[in-house]
């Protein structure tokens, strides 16, 4: 560790949680130490984790009382994961039902912060989390699995992704603080054009960083760039991939081009940090201390050890808004054999989602699903939906409205996305709404959120629904 490792860790970070009112490093130091407990110790301190959450939604949250009681149920009745089944899924139509029935009556609403994703499969929500959640224990997972892909707090790691943009001045400023004191930097990669691609090459090489991360997609668009064109870049000690699945070909792609062995990170908006790749590179290590994960089968039974299965999460964390047995939608089995790295957190392995084309324009710019905005699609009431290139020049948005969405003022909100789109994609291609009743899963069972008829790998075009 050099000297500014130790600063950053043992000086910058906990002053930045005395600045933001947070414990994230005090967090971390249980999760570090924990991560080495036997599976016993480990089941005991989730199911007290479980246990506590339970009684904190049935007294404080009016949506859990309500299905508990529905079904004749006390918080005595579930006492480790594996009494959960007897609650019902948590899915995205659920949330969206129960409303402000989901929020906690014990938290201020001032402390709310309210959140939204852009439905990594196909799916926008809204949400709200707590800075407790969200960056004590969240980003306190965040920092344990990128310690096992070989990051330290302090290293120079560069991240490709935009800039976010927080809702406060104070807010954004924390954020640019904490980015500054922990050397991370995160790098706009424009419009992914040749000359944006180039651009994300020199500053690679001019940051002297020592790891990088980002979408796999991403990644092995600027590796292919720098093979194809011959550019040098420095060898990193370490390459984090999170956001899609990272496939075989990727895989060897970026090892080839930049040195390590990539390391997958399994995390979304909801649950933050949920699973991660060790250097046993076998599966990814879940974050089992405050992530219940289920795999279901078909009909919602949980699924043998090693079979595929729907992913099924529990937040045991999450008291303003909590997440209990979350459908996040994608697939996965679990992995209970011993890991060569000692560590006794079962690994996630297979894990399928979250997969997306990107769209082409005529001059060449690449967009990937990332780079479009999303995130306000939850806030026009769609519920779900999915962009379709059909040729170089036109793109079709199929929309699946929420029934409470009134038929009369769905123009107006399909031009309003429509422009949404045109400013992200630009004026080349032309983005065409179509209402639709459902949209199927891809033949493989992917919710993939961009797809692309002009994509060489695309075998068949998607099921889109009948149209309404």
């Amino acid at each position: 560790m050099s000297l500014f490792n130790g600063l950053a860790r043992g000086v910058f970070a906990p002053t930045m949680d005395r600045i933001r009112g947070t414990h994230t490093m005090s967090c971390l130091r249980e999760l570090e130490e924990s991560q080495w407990w036997p599976a016993a110790r480990l089941e005991e301190l989730q199911s007290l984790r479980l246990r506590a959450l339970i009684t904190h939604a049935y007294e404080h949250v009016p949506y859990y009382r309500r299905v508990m009681d529905e079904r004749g149920l006390t918080p005595s009745d579930i006492r480790s994961a594996v009494d959960l089944p007897k609650l019902p899924l948590l899915t995205k139509r659920a949330i969206r039902n129960a409303g402000e029935t989901l929020l906690a009556d014990n938290v201020r609403r001032s402390a709310l912060r309210p959140m939204s994703t852009s439905g990594s499969t196909g799916e926008p929500l809204c949400f709200y989390s707590t800075v407790e959640d969200q960056f004590s224990r969240g980003m306190a997972r965040s920092f344990r699995a990128l310690k096992w892909a070989g990051i330290s707090i302090g290293d120079r790691h560069a991240t490709l992704s935009r800039p976010r943009h927080y809702a406060s001045v104070r807010e954004q400023f924390l954020n640019d603080l904490s980015l500054r004191v922990r050397r991370s930097v995160s790098l706009d990669y424009g419009s992914l054009t040749d000359a944006d691609l180039t651009s994300v090459v020199q500053q690679l090489s001019r940051g002297q960083f020592t790891s990088i991360g980002g979408s796999p997609p991403l990644l092995c668009l600027v590796a292919n760039h720098v093979r194809f064109h011959g550019d040098s870049v420095p060898q990193v000690n370490a390459i984090v991939c999170g956001g899609e699945q990272l496939f075989p070909h990727e895989r060897r792609l970026l090892r080839d081009t930049w040195g390590p062995e990539p390391h997958s990170k399994y995390s979304s908006f909801e649950i933050y940090d949920i699973a991660g790749e060790c250097s046993a590179h076998s599966g990814l290590h879940t974050q089992w201390e405050d992530v219940v994960v289920e795999v279901l089968g078909e009909h919602g039974i949980p699924a043998p050890t090693g079979h595929a299965g729907a992913l099924c999460l529990t937040s045991l964390h999450s008291r303003a808004m909590p997440f209990i047995r979350y459908d996040i939608g994608d697939i996965g089995a679990m992995d209970i054999s011993p890991c060569a790295c000692g560590r006794n957190l079962p690994r996630l392995v297979g894990v399928v989602g979250r997969t997306s084309e990107l769209i082409v324009t005529r001059s060449g710019r690449r967009i990937f699903a990332a780079d479009l905005d999303l995130e306000s699609f939850a806030q026009l009431g769609v519920r779900q939906y999915r962009l379709v290139q059909e040729d170089i020049s036109n793109v079709v948005a199929y929309i699946v409205w929420h029934s409470e969405v009134d038929p009369a003022v769905r123009a107006n909100r399909e031009q309003s996305l429509a422009e949404t789109l045109g400013r992200c994609i630009g004026q080349e291609i032309v983005v065409t709404p179509k209402a639709v009743k459902e949209i199927e899963p891809t033949a493989a069972g992917k919710h993939m959120v961009v797809m692309s008829r002009l994509a060489s790998r695309l075998s068949s075009a998607p099921s889109s629904g009948e149209t309404e």
